[in-house]
């Protein structure tokens, strides 16, 4: 008989990516719902109760994890100690499967997880494996590269919106895929559902697989073709800038995500998928006129909140 999950517990329900998986729990219903926090939190959603413990003690969380069918792991730490913490707690109160908090690229590519942004997450995924191993828990991750949603808001991968300024990683041309937040929560959602199909394995996702420059072309079709200020990356450089900055120390946002970027634009590193597990974790593709519909909705928000 298979295993049916139905107490779960959320680390990290108020992060970017962990508000959007809260959401889809409770859109996607039929889970006990119980939320980690290191501080009493505000108003929880219909449903879900909220535990605050101690993240340092791996006694403290175990004791919070008693009776829980799945951990879904949704910290954005730099520290990988305290996921690591989170999984000694989970096997040691018998919980059958965590969820890694990778939501990245490939964690199986070696290329990407040397670089020093990613290596926090190498040591989660590696650990969780070596305990799954053991028979000790089970896990899944799921790959969704980048947030779509989110870097087109914020800029991350060299494209203002607002501004119309774009510097092109390269010539723009490399192949990625991009996942939008929401459907990352639906991904996870569908991962719990059917527990034995996803048990112990890399699940990878994506809502559009595209170049930035493709995504570009979108955005002036959405936006207009005039007015764009047009300029070139080498991200070669760009990395050897970056390992310079982490050898002296600096750990800064913009060298980890120079870091990024750097791995979302250069060959061997990510890339179009040959497999991808979008129809086992319910995740729908994207229209070109449905990302062009996106841009124009986060556009119009950037436009607003800049009043």
């Amino acid at each position: 008989m298979s295993r049916q999950i139905k107490n779960v517990v959320l680390a990290g329900a108020t992060g970017t990516l962990g508000t959007h998986i809260l959401t889809g729990l409770v859109t996607y219903g039929g889970f006990n719902l119980t939320i980690l926090t290191r501080n009493a939190t505000g108003t929880l959603p219909v449903g879900a109760t909220a535990k605050v413990v101690d993240f340092s003690s791996v006694t403290a969380l175990a004791a919070a994890l008693q009776g829980q069918d799945a951990v879904i792991d949704a910290i954005s730490s730099p520290d990988p100690g305290v996921s690591m913490r989170l999984i000694d707690a989970a096997v040691t109160a018998s919980v059958y499967r965590y969820i890694a908090p990778e939501f990245s690229n490939d964690p199986k590519n070696e290329k990407q997880q040397a670089l020093p942004v990613f290596g926090g997450k190498k040591q989660i995924y590696e650990y969780l494996q070596k305990v799954a191993s053991e028979d000790r828990i089970t896990w899944t991750a799921i790959s969704n590269g980048a947030f779509l949603d989110w870097v087109l808001r914020t800029g991350f991968v060299n494209i203002d919106l607002l501004n119309k300024k774009v510097a092109l990683m390269n010539d723009g041309s490399h192949v990625f895929s991009w996942t939008t937040l929401p459907e990352v929560g639906t991904a996870v959602c569908n991962a719990l559902a059917q527990a034995e199909r996803t048990k112990n394995r890399t699940l990878y996702i994506y809502s559009v697989q595209k170049s930035q420059k493709d995504i570009l072309a979108i955005a002036k079709d959405a936006l207009g073709a005039e007015n764009w200020e047009t300029e070139s990356q080498d991200m070669e450089t760009v990395l050897e800038q970056a390992m310079i900055a982490v050898k002296s120390g600096d750990y800064s946002w913009k060298v980890m995500g120079d870091l990024i970027r750097y791995s979302l634009s250069t060959p061997g590193y990510t890339g179009r998928l040959e497999q991808d597990n979008n129809d086992l974790l319910g995740v729908q593709p994207m229209s070109d006129e449905q990302v062009k519909t996106l841009i124009q909705q986060i556009y119009d928000e950037l436009r607003s909140s800049k009043k």
